[in-house]
């Protein structure tokens, strides 16, 4: 009896400890547990949406003859992780060039000679080895890179350009619409250098196809992060302007007077970049109606150059806010050349726009010939970073499984980036 009530007063004064200690405790315990569990969430996380230091670092995706990466499932699946575990941001994929889409286009069918848009699709000659849940290489690399918190653009590489040598009349687009060929003060179809050929940029006919072909991409994948408009969009070489539908537009608004046969003539190049830039308006604006959230952006050449060369005056259409990232093709074989380049950019940017987001366009290779060495990369990259750019494209992405670059990426791109939004 004296053992049993022992034991029930033990037990009495054991509970009353185990309370006390409880109730005083208790505070403490949840905050350990909410400590732990905020640690937990950190150490999870792993977009770049969720840091904070913001940068680009993407990649050019050409044409499917130039690359694989749309070729088979597998592909893509590859090539996504490939630039997540670089810690890579965006891609921007080629969309439109050599009268090809990447998607299926009604547009391109309805201005063409294309029977059907299966014609000018440009994965068509892959997609019997494609196999998917959705059969569709595009949609899966969007898929795919946004469960990585990597941001796609649709690149419009050839933009007005037409052909890399004279574009001949059987051309689809040529073929339906003779009177879209550009002419130089020459009497002889508009070329830079006589290797890219243009359509004429200053006709509202042409200029509507792209719009459309533009508003036709984000209709299809309205997910998409933006759209891109190369050195060629909107671009024109400078002897360009002397077609008949531009001397009549010239005519009619100079009082019957005709272009001067001098194209580099101050009032007659400010009449032409005037239209030029007028379309630059008019593509943002269309996408922003198409969708308020696609970003547009454009990959012009360094200025002065483009515009003496191209009729591209890129710092308007920053100081008008036109332009939602920047990527100037900074192509250079040397770092002081490099560097250079890049401040010369910067300078005009701070006069035009100084919150412009700015990412230099680095080349990797030309064709299928490698341009970048592990030394010069990175030389390049501690220029960005002194200069205060935290950003850059590379062209194009074949070069990026060269293991000598990756090492120099994954020392360089230590922890993932937010993309910088507008």
């Amino acid at each position: 009896m004296v053992l049993a009530n022992l034991i029930k007063y033990l037990i009495k004064i054991m509970n009353k400890l185990f309370t006390t200690f409880l109730f005083r405790s208790f505070p403490l315990i949840l905050l350990a547990v909410f400590m732990s569990s905020c640690q937990r969430d950190k150490s999870s996380a792993n977009t770049p949406e969720e840091t904070l230091e913001t940068g680009i670092r993407g990649v050019w995706v050409p044409a499917p003859r130039f690359t694989d990466v749309l070729h088979t499932y597998d592909n893509v699946k590859d090539f996504v992780k490939v630039l997540d575990d670089l810690n890579m941001n965006a891609l921007f994929l080629v969309s439109y060039a050599g009268t090809e889409t990447i998607f299926k286009s009604d547009v391109l069918t309805k201005y063409s000679t294309y029977q059907s848009s299966s014609e000018g699709y440009m994965l068509r000659a892959y997609m019997q080895n494609y196999q998917s849940a959705t059969n569709d290489p595009v949609r899966d690399l969007l898929d795919e890179a946004h469960k990585r918190g990597i941001k796609v653009f649709f690149w419009f590489e050839y933009g007005f350009m037409g052909e890399g040598k004279p574009i001949p009349a059987t051309n689809p687009l040529l073929a339906k619409n003779p009177t879209w060929l550009g002419m130089g003060n020459d009497k002889l179809p508009a070329n830079y250098n006589h290797s890219d050929y243009y359509y004429n940029a200053y006709n509202p006919a042409v200029q509507q196809f792209l719009l459309e072909l533009v508003e036709e991409a984000i209709t299809l994948y309205p997910d998409v992060d933006g759209i891109q408009g190369d050195d060629r969009m909107p671009a024109m070489p400078r002897n360009s302007g002397y077609d008949d539908y531009t001397v009549a537009l010239y005519k009619e608004q100079h009082g019957g007077q005709a272009p001067p046969a001098d194209c580099n003539d101050a009032a007659w190049v400010r009449w032409r970049l005037d239209l030029l830039n007028d379309f630059a308006r008019r593509l943002h604006q269309r996408v922003k109606a198409k969708g308020p959230d696609v970003m547009v952006s454009f990959a012009p050449n360094p200025y002065p150059w483009c515009e003496e060369k191209l009729m591209q005056e890129w710092p308007q259409w920053c100081k008008e806010g036109l332009c939602d990232v920047l990527a100037v093709q900074c192509y250079r074989y040397s770092g002081e050349a490099y560097r250079s380049t890049v401040t010369e950019v910067l300078k005009y940017i701070k006069s035009s726009n100084p919150k412009q987001v700015f990412a230099p366009g680095m080349i990797l290779m030309e064709g299928g010939n490698a341009k970048m060495t592990p030394e010069l990369l990175k030389e390049q990259l501690e220029i960005n970073r002194q200069l205060g750019v935290n950003s850059e494209i590379y062209f194009y992405n074949k070069a990026i499984t060269d293991p000598e670059l990756q090492r120099v990426w994954k020392e360089m791109y230590q922890q993932k980036l937010a993309f910088p939004m507008p």
